[in-house]
């Protein structure tokens, strides 16, 4: 849910107890701060740039705020999508949605977007897995809420990223997106993969973070 603290926008999720804001400077930052603490001390606050100028380090710092992702932005889009022979995943349902479930939690434990949250609405994502005897070997997790864009979060990092990015881009782009975006670690397996579908980095996502008061 969107919300505004004293005129500046912020994403709240109040059964998660979680909170985000976007690209906020310095001297708007400290202006709200103390409201901030006084109603959200029980909450993970997030504050993400995408611009190293408008990171105000020194408040950051003096606030308690540490540096959790450090990402490349990468976008596709769908006149740049050229798709070559592509893997024949399997996507995740209902049906077999458990056995995705202890794969992705134990894959990712420190991840936002647990396989509960997941779960609370299937129609948003499109998740594809690659399925060895029955187990999951590789997968892909694609959110789909957004009008134009799809975004990747998460992709296993072994020799199938390059087929699973491409898959899910595919998917993506059948289903009327845009372009798709991918928060992507530098020199990691699936940014080389996504270089080599034709995503181009577009710049950088850093995610600080203020831990609630009761961890």
């Amino acid at each position: 849910m969107k919300i505004k603290i004293d005129g500046i926008e912020a994403n709240v999720l109040a059964e998660d107890q979680y909170l985000q804001i976007n690209d906020i400077s310095g001297s708007d930052l400290g202006r709200i701060w103390p409201q901030i603490e006084a109603n959200y001390a029980a909450y993970d606050r997030w504050l993400v740039y995408h611009n190293a100028a408008d990171i105000p380090i020194d408040l950051l710092s003096e606030i308690g705020a540490t540096l959790e992702d450090d990402f490349i932005e990468m976008r596709l889009y769908a006149d740049s999508f050229n798709c070559p022979k592509t893997l024949n995943a399997t996507r995740i349902t209902e049906e077999n949605f458990a056995t995705f479930a202890a794969y992705h939690d134990k894959q990712s434990p420190d991840m936002y977007w647990t396989s509960e949250r997941i779960a609370r609405d299937l129609s948003r994502w499109g998740i594809f897995a690659l399925l060895q005897d029955g187990q999951i070997a590789d997968y892909i997790l694609l959110s789909m809420w957004h009008p134009d864009e799809a975004e990747i979060f998460c992709v296993t990092e072994g020799s199938s990223c390059e087929e699973l990015i491409t898959f899910a881009a595919k998917y993506a782009f059948e289903n009327g997106k845009k372009y798709v975006l991918y928060m992507a670690d530098d020199n990691s397996i699936s940014h080389k993969a996504a270089l080599s579908v034709r995503f181009a980095a577009t710049g950088f996502s850093k995610s600080y973070k203020i831990k609630r008061s009761d961890t």
